[in-house]
């Protein structure tokens, strides 16, 4: 009896886990061919020009890249943790493990929050433009 329970519960694991690289392969795709689906365009932001204007735009668009990247994992994560904890069937080390793997992935979430901010706000105040010259008297 305990051995069918195993077999249901790694096929309903397997199930959960086809369900969501199918969700993520389809919202990645969406987001691929966003421009193509939309007859005007769908602008986020500005539209990306292949060289960026300057080693600041630089810099933010890359850490944004990473940081973005960082924040997807951790919220996987949450969710990985969440159906292992759901899934545990009254195994405690299975549901200790799902509730580790969700609190970890809130602190990654945090800090890749975190460090967003502090990239954006040291890149603003330290590549920041010079003041004008004043006005000559």
């Amino acid at each position: 009896m305990a051995q069918k329970t195993m077999e249901i519960i790694n096929q309903k694991e397997t199930a959960i886990k086809s369900a969501i690289v199918g969700v993520l392969a389809v919202l990645s795709s969406m987001f691929l061919f966003i421009n193509n689906a939309f007859a005007e365009g769908f602008a986020m932001g500005t539209p990306p020009t292949g060289v960026p204007e300057s080693f600041d735009n630089a810099v933010l668009n890359l850490t944004n890249w990473i940081l973005g990247f960082v924040a997807m994992l951790a919220v996987l994560m949450v969710i990985w943790g969440g159906v292992m904890y759901i899934g545990s069937a009254g195994d405690e080390t299975r549901a200790t493990t799902g509730k580790r793997v969700v609190t970890y992935a809130l602190i990654g979430l945090v800090i890749a929050g975190i460090a967003y901010a502090l990239v954006n706000v040291i890149v603003t105040i330290v590549l920041a433009p010079a003041p004008p010259p004043p006005p000559p008297v």
